[in-house]
């Protein structure tokens, strides 16, 4: 923003006074000024250097980083081994399973239920067509009443 020629003096004068005990004499020097002057005056922010206090905070916000980085790195080294371990044993697990399938599909062929029942069982083929016996006036055909 700038300052109008003739208003250049009375600004640099009210920068000039920026001390407590020389409120009257700003006062002054705000009737003679334009408001919108004397509102754009910048106030000036005291920078604040690295003080201990600053360096110490910092300090033990790093540790506290590095402390939950290395936490983490090692929680995830830790997961990755679990996952390894339970990758492994699903393997196993499949592998046990096609085992087991091939001994129920080997269990229950029809020539080893065949040999089993006619070696062990004494089981023969029958020769002609098996009849129904009717049991207490119950038939296949009718139920009892």
């Amino acid at each position: 923003m700038e300052i109008p020629e003739q208003e250049a003096p009375a600004f640099a004068q009210l920068k000039r006074f920026t001390h407590k005990r020389m409120q009257p004499s700003l006062q002054a020097l705000r009737q003679d000024m334009p408001l919108e002057t004397v509102q754009a005056a910048p106030r000036r922010r005291r920078v604040k250097g690295l003080t201990t206090f600053n360096i110490v905070l910092m300090l033990i916000v790093c540790a506290v980083l590095i402390t939950v980085y290395i936490s983490n790195v090692v929680t995830v080294g830790g997961l990755m081994m679990e996952q390894i371990s339970l990758e492994k044993q699903e393997q196993m697990l499949l592998q046990d399973r096609e085992t087991l399938r091939a001994e129920i599909n080997q269990l229950s062929s029809y020539n080893r239920i065949q040999r089993i029942a006619v070696e062990d069982l004494g089981l023969v083929h029958a020769n002609h067509q098996p009849y129904s016996l009717t049991v207490f006036g119950v038939t296949p055909d009718r139920k009892a009443k």
